[in-house]
């Protein structure tokens, strides 16, 4: 059984110190490399677009897309024997198209669970600006599917459809935060709020009985 109160989304820190990077070339910055689902046997330039020149170990880009990790998050991960990666090589360069000599790596997240779900989420008011609104409470997995690697991503919807969650067990999550690794946010599943209007949430039967008496309570 999926515990979902060890299971954590990845994010950003939302800091606009750290360097962020982009790839210039969009056909090396599609979601399905990241996902796995693409391969490519060149190495990547990322190049410097905003932030600070300070390299941090995790570096996001405006490609949306790609996370690019330092060697020193590697090699945690390869000691620790966390599961469910792989790599492409990059170059990183400032905005003078001049290399930079600390080695960088794409990372790319090969573990599976199923699609995103909220069908066995609880409803709560939340706010959204200075009104209170219905939310979902709780991000889980189709059937509760996931394969047990350290990092995984969401298998597609029976329409094709995917997403760029990335998560982590809370070993991982853990572990790079002991390692002192900046520039990534850890939320576990289970906490995850989401508006149910701004996002469209399709809400079961008992969803819907449960928001009139949220709001009748209030």
């Amino acid at each position: 059984m999926t515990d979902y109160n060890r299971i954590f989304l990845i994010g950003e820190s939302h800091s606009n110190r750290p360097f962020r990077g982009v790839i210039e070339n969009y056909d090396l910055a599609e979601p399905q490399i990241s996902r796995g689902e693409k391969r490519i046997n060149i190495v990547v330039p990322v190049k410097h677009s905003m932030g600070g020149k300070k390299l941090y170990d995790i570096v996001w880009t405006t490609n949306a897309f790609p996370l690019i990790v330092s060697e020193r998050v590697i090699r945690i991960f390869e000691k620790n024997s966390v599961t469910g990666w792989e790599t492409y090589d990059v170059n990183v360069l400032t905005k003078k198209d001049e290399l930079i000599n600390e080695k960088f790596f794409g990372l790319i997240i090969t573990g599976r669970c199923g699609y995103r779900s909220y069908a066995n989420s609880s409803i709560i008011m939340d706010k959204i600006g200075i009104t209170m609104e219905p939310h979902v409470k709780g991000l889980y997995f189709k059937d509760n599917f996931w394969d047990g690697s350290d990092l995984f991503m969401c298998n597609p919807n029976e329409n094709g459809q995917s997403n760029m969650y990335r998560f982590c067990t809370e070993r991982v999550a853990k572990l790079l935060n002991k390692e002192k690794v900046k520039n990534i946010a850890f939320d576990k599943v289970s906490d995850i709020t989401m508006s149910i209007s701004l996002n469209k949430i399709e809400l079961t039967d008992e969803q819907k009985l449960a928001i009139e008496k949220v709001k009748t309570s209030r």
